[in-house]
C-alpha cells in the first residue's frame, strides 16, 4: 500500500514539475531563441539597406531605360483589319 501512494505521489510531483518547467522555462527559452533570429535578420537588413541609397518619399528614379535603335525591329508588320458581322 505505501508502495502504490509513493507512486501516485511521485507521479504528482513529476507532473508539477513538468508544468512548471513548461510554463517558465520553455518561453523564456523560445523567447530568447526568436530574439537572437530577429536581431540577425534585422542586421542583415540593415546592412542591405546602407548599400542603397536612401530616396525621399514619393521621388522616381529609373534604374533601366531602354535601348532606341531596338523599338520596331522585332515588332513585325503593321496589318489593317476590318471586323466581319454574320
Amino acid at each position: 500500500m505505501t508502495g502504490f501512494i509513493r507512486i501516485i505521489l511521485l507521479l504528482v510531483l513529476f507532473y508539477y514539475l513538468t508544468r512548471i518547467i513548461t510554463r517558465y522555462l520553455v518561453p523564456f527559452l523560445f523567447g530568447s531563441y526568436v530574439n537572437r533570429k530577429m536581431n540577425d535578420f534585422q542586421g542583415r537588413s540593415g546592412r542591405q539597406q546602407k548599400t542603397h541609397n536612401r530616396k525621399k518619399e514619393g521621388e522616381v528614379t529609373v534604374d533601366y531605360t531602354p535601348q532606341e535603335g531596338n523599338k520596331n525591329k522585332d515588332r513585325g508588320e503593321y496589318v489593317e483589319y476590318e471586323e466581319i458581322k454574320d
